[in-house]
């Protein structure tokens, strides 16, 4: 079984997130978000990386109000 790593994204991961992002979003099954965004957010995120590779990710955002 191959070790899986989360952690905390980096700016060189926007466009890694953005494609898997997209792929989800033209299923209809995430809402799209554009590179400038991922990157306005990027310290929202969290990444899941196997063998180097970006395989999945998420973010939380905290909304007050």
């Amino acid at each position: 079984m191959k070790a899986w790593n989360v952690r905390p994204a980096r700016v060189e991961d926007a466009k890694a997130i953005a494609e898997l992002i997209s792929h989800y979003a033209e299923k209809g099954l995430l809402l799209p978000r554009s590179l400038s965004q991922i990157y306005s957010h990027i310290r929202d995120y969290m990444v899941a990386e196997v063998d180097g590779r970006i395989v999945g990710c998420g973010a939380l955002e905290v909304v007050w109000g």
